[in-house]
């Protein structure tokens, strides 16, 4: 029997089914030969070219008849392909009750998600080159195809692979898959044939080529597990191989320490050349099958870098069953080690790069400073954005010659950076990937850069790089519904990658909880703490042990060293993310020396610090959950015969910090719906498919601190969960490094002198809208303009070119501060920041309604002056929620707006006056916990709306319906007036505003479905990764709660660490360790 003839008889089976009653089957992911029957059926052949290709355009063009021939009378059974589905539900909306019958979706399940494609080839070609560029529009040979295909890849540039636009899930359409399935009876060998891993793109392109008639030869199929075979199809294919007759295998692998192959002392004598002549390999702990029990083996290091060496080799070679890696184990276990001599081996003997991917800059400029020094590698080097770009060009020159295969990159260059123009044209022999928790979604040290790393990886595949992955972190959670592993793994699709799980026991660190009895705390709880810490910070000092203490916040850092005595404060340090560089790296140092003796500080210290004597880890409370608790208590006693402490005196309240953080740090759902709602708004207006747009467009939502950051995770929510429901890249969003533009005001008396020097990366803009007078309430009515003229500039090649000397980071910020150029006659040239604003109403009427919700905004702050008393946002959304005129502001952006109006009372602001206008809110966090509170601070509300107004009032749209003006920037990073001006405008929901030229760099993104964005924009998108995100939150909180307020021995303790770990929600009795 050939494959076309058990196609027709399984065809025939499914119509006769159906033939009883009136049914409409489309068919999904078909080849043209089952294309042309399931089309005949019906007598739509003629969609087909010759060579069984479907026609789209004609498709496209005639979707209108298809819809009104399948709703006449009379209509049976229809077969058609999920194209012609796509095309009468855009023709025919209500379709599904005018039909009247069973409409279903027939599955091609020897695929999932990405079929074989169907169209002509050159389409299927330019609709790949179109996802992979970042072109805002499409060519227009491929216009036609992207109301149907979401996606287009190909493995080898001649086989295509097409997902289609989903329009079934939302329309709750049952799906059928078409092959039967064989889940059992697997031979295991087979003598001779060839082997297919079936997680890589050899095995989609095979099944492929058998849906066009070509039979496979003889094949071993392997995967590392039963999941992966799951998830590949194999089942479908192997029922379809049996009754075709050819012969097969399937093999899965051993997924937990497997070290077949790989030898314990091939790498001892280059670990004795660079380590020393005495080196020699440690034993970890691994645990032997953490799906069955906690029991572990003792494996040396020796064998886990052979195998490590080994899957390289594979990839280099050609070998398709290379496989990934995933390695935990305990900080201080020499992890470093573990993929440093695969790569000097790789240098040495193969010429090939390491890319390791590190988090932190210190973390990167540590590690190969201490090769170079210590070991006397010299092949390693480091990139990131705090080096000149003469000393970046002169690394990547040194890379590209083979000086240098070490290579150590920040996340945000990497992904956003061609790698050509990083390697030339070398080899990547293997990418690394340290702390790599930080790529799940949920922790507390989340990256978005990291996120965005699974993407990077695909693209290199795509491009046929073959390397193996490794991803390396201290803390993992194995399993249960805290899951980082896996979701790791699923994030940087790693396939089934080589597990070897560390034990997270650590018998040497005993825990010494105190528990306080909240009835036995006088006064302020917050007081209490500050007092105890104190006490403790004294009592190790006088000890002279060393001690980390670990506080939530930055002001109980300060708190508790400003209640330290003055004898005592020369042994102690303070350590937090915002203090000054010179200042953070000049503690950590007296710490790691030793003249520091006890080092108060937030989770910001820590990550890649090597210290081997530390005593005790003291929580003044818990700074996130047990996974963070752990990797904390674990800095403690890394050197040999040492015992250490995890102490803390313990408050059930303390877990309200927790609630704190993980609040500050969370998106919420409004947040979403709003950048979604935002995003439709601008595609729109646009009129392109994709767009580069400025973090600063959305600072309403997030404010300034960290706004880059939260703008990107927005997005990767949105596209992650939209991938997850539908299947297919609905949104599809990519970093980038720089700006997408950059504006300057240029004095006139400056601009001869500019044009020499920077003319050829320069363009003049048309600046006639002009801008408003700043503040006061005189000047209505005049324009004020720009003191020069606005050019458009290329940052990027005018730093390149004329500022080699410094890092662009340091360039970035002299732009903005307007400390970069300066002029012979003392002019100087002044960043801005170009903005166009579409109002929703005419502007008269925006006017009012504007004029209308201050008004009534004014009232509510009036009615809080007079009690002087403090109150919060849950009473200020009340009260907006209950005043007519604020009717316009969703409740849920209560605190947003609150938030507009409060002054930094760090910059010296008086409770009786404030410079800045819109600033007359206190905000404090009451010392015993709780939620943050407000008070009014002055009787600036009076005069805000009149002064927003007469702001407003100069913000005149153009012919084009839009206001557009080049508007200085803020200062001390501060937004300027106009722009918090556009805020409220946004906010009231009165007007939409766009920025480019601001200090964040740009993001590409591109609606692929834009139809399914535009319907989730109007029916209340709720982010289904958000919701489990803020389950596994309060999941850690109540975790937290019970681990510290029982009453449990050390080794208990571990117990329960243990069993979270592992994804249990009970511990199990402790298995022998059994040597390897």
């Amino acid at each position: 029997m050939t494959f076309q003839e058990d196609f027709e008889k399984r065809f025939r089976r499914l119509t006769d089914r159906f033939r009883a009653e009136k049914a409409a089957l489309f068919f999904r992911g078909f080849s043209p030969g089952q294309n042309r029957t399931i089309l005949s059926f019906s007598g739509t052949e003629d969609l087909l070219h010759s060579d069984g290709t479907l026609d789209v355009p004609s498709l496209e063009a005639g979707k209108e008849e298809l819809a009104r021939r399948l709703c006449r009378p009379g209509a049976k059974l229809f077969t058609g392909v999920y194209e012609q589905w796509i095309a009468v539900l855009a023709a025919a909306p209500d379709f599904k009750s005018r039909w009247g019958g069973k409409i279903a979706v027939v599955e091609n399940n020897l695929f999932s998600h990405r079929y074989p494609a169907a169209i002509p080839p050159q389409a299927a070609r330019a609709l790949c080159a179109y996802f992979r560029g970042e072109s805002p529009d499409a060519p227009q040979q491929a216009e036609p195809y992207l109301r149907y295909y979401g996606e287009a890849v190909s493995p080898d540039d001649r086989h295509f692979f097409l997902a289609y636009l989903d329009r079934h899930t939302d329309e709750k359409l049952e799906a059928v898959p078409f092959y039967e399935e064989k889940r059992k009876d697997f031979r295991g060998e087979l003598s001779g044939a060839e082997t297919v891993p079936v997680s890589g793109s050899g095995f989609r392109v095979r099944k492929a080529e058998l849906a066009q008639g070509r039979l496979p030869g003889p094949a071993v199929y392997t995967a590392a597990s039963p999941a992966e075979l799951e998830k590949s199809g194999l089942f479908a294919f192997a029922a379809l191989l049996d009754r075709l007759g050819v012969p097969y295998a399937v093999r899965t692998g051993s997924r937990f320490n497997d070290t077949r192959g790989a030898r314990a002392d091939e790498f001892l004598p280059l670990l004795r050349r660079y380590w020393g002549k005495d080196a020699s390999f440690r034993e970890l702990e691994f645990y032997k099958n953490p799906d069955v029990s906690s029991e572990t083996e003792r494996i040396s290091q020796g064998l886990v870098v052979s195998q490590i060496a080994r899957q390289c080799a594979l990839a280099l070679d050609g070998d398709p069953d290379y496989r990934n890696l995933f390695i935990t184990a305990p900080t201080g276990a020499g992890k470093s080690l573990l993929f440093q001599l695969p790569a000097i081996r790789l240098a040495l003997s193969r010429g090939a790069v390491t890319l390791v991917v590190s988090p932190l800059i210190a973390l990167m400029e540590d590690q190969v400073f201490s090769l170079e020094q210590k070991h006397g590698v010299s092949c390693a080097t480091f990139l990131n954005s705090a080096i000149t770009f003469e000393e970046r060009q002169n690394r990547i020159e040194k890379i590209r010659s083979g000086e240098k295969s070490i290579v150590y990159l920040a996340p945000e260059l990497l992904v956003s950076t061609p790698l050509e123009s990083i390697l030339g044209d070398r080899k990547i022999g293997l990418f690394v990937i340290d702390e790599a928790h930080i790529v799940t979604s949920w922790g507390r040290d989340f990256r978005a850069d990291y996120w965005y790393l699974g993407d990077f990886l695909a693209d290199l595949r795509r491009q046929g790089r073959r390397f193996p992955v490794l991803c390396l972190t201290a803390t993992a959670v194995y399993g249960g519904p805290e899951d980082v592993v896996h979701e790791t793994v699923e994030s940087l699709s790693l396939g089934s990658p080589i597990l070897f799980l560390g034990s997270v026991r650590r018998p040497d660190i005993r825990f010494d909880i105190r528990r306080v009895d909240p009835k036995a705390v006088s006064g302020a709880v917050g007081r209490f703490k500050v007092a105890q810490t104190a006490r403790a910070v004294s009592a190790c000092v006088k000890k002279g042990e060393k001690t980390l203490v670990y506080c939530p916040f930055v002001s109980q850092v300060e708190e508790v060293y400003g209640r330290l005595d003055p004898k005592v404060r020369p042994a102690v340090r303070t350590y937090y993310g915002t203090m000054d560089k010179a200042a953070r790296n000049a503690a950590q140092q007296s710490f790691q020396q030793g003249a520091c003796r006890v080092m108060i500080c937030t989770k910001a210290f820590g990550m890649g610090v090597d210290v081997q004597d530390i005593r005790n880890v003291y929580h003044f409370a818990p700074t996130g959950g047990l996974s963070d608790y752990v990797q904390e208590i674990g800095r403690a006693a890394r050197g040999e015969n040492m015992e250490g402490r995890a102490v803390t005196d313990f408050l059930p309240s303390d877990i309200h910090y927790v609630r704190i953080l993980y609040g500050i740090s969370e998106m919420k759902q409004y947040q979403l719906a709003e950048m979604l709602r935002k995003l439709c708004s601008l595609f729109r207006r646009r009129g392109h498919r994709a767009m580069l747009i400025s973090p600063d467009t959305f600072s309403y939502l997030f404010g300034e601190k960290e706004l880059e950051n939260k703008v990107k995770n927005g997005f990767l929510l949105i596209a992650k969960d939209l991938q997850r429901t539908y299947g297919f890249p609905v949104l599809s969003v990519r970093p980038k490094t720089v700006f997408a533009r950059s504006y300057v005001n240029v004095p006139a008396a400056a601009e001869r002198a500019f044009q020499r020097m920077y003319g050829a990366h320069a363009r003049q803009m048309d600046d006639s809208a002009g801008q408003p007078p700043h503040g006061g309430r005189r000047g209505a009515g005049t324009t004020v303009m720009n003191s020069g003229k606005i050019y458009e500039i290329d940052l990027v090649k005018i730093w390149e070119e004329g500022f080699r000397n410094i890092s662009f980071v340091q360039f970035r910020r002299l732009f903005f501060s307007g400390g970069l150029f300066r002029c012979a006659n003392g002019e100087r040239l002044s960043p801005r920041l170009r903005v166009r604003v579409a109002y929703r109403y005419p502007f008269a009427e925006v006017l009012e309604r504007f004029r209308a919700c201050l008004t009534a905004l004014s009232g509510i702050f009036r009615s809080y002056r007079p009690t002087g008393t403090y109150f919060t946002v849950e009473k200020f959304r009340k009260d907006l929620a209950a005043n007519p005129g604020c009717d316009a502001v969703s409740p849920e952006f209560a605190g947003v707006l609150l938030e507009m109006f409060v002054a930094d009372v760090s910059r010296n602001v008086t409770f009786r006056s404030n410079r800045d206008k819109l600033r007359f809110v206190s905000s404090r966090r009451p010392p015993s916990g709780g939620s943050t509170v407000y008070r009014i601070m002055n009787s600036g509300y009076l005069s805000m709306p009149e002064f927003l107004l007469r702001l407003a009032e100069q913000c005149a749209p153009g012919k084009d319906g839009v206001y557009q003006a080049f508007i200085p920037t803020g200062k001390n990073g501060s937004q300027s007036e106009r722009m918090r001006l556009l805020s409220f405008l946004e906010l009231f929901g009165l007007a939409t505003y766009e920025v480019e030229g601001g200090r964040n760099s740009g993001i590409f993104v591109r609606a692929n479905d834009p139809e399914k964005l535009a319907a989730l924009s109007r029916g209340g998108y709720a982010n289904g990764l958000l919701a489990e995100i803020h389950r596994r939150h309060r999941s850690a909180q109540e975790l937290m709660l019970k681990f510290l307020s029982g009453d449990f021995t050390s080794e208990r303790r571990w117990d329960i660490i243990e069993a979270y770990f592992l994804g249990r929600s009970e511990p199990e009795e402790k298995s022998a360790v059994s040597p390897s």
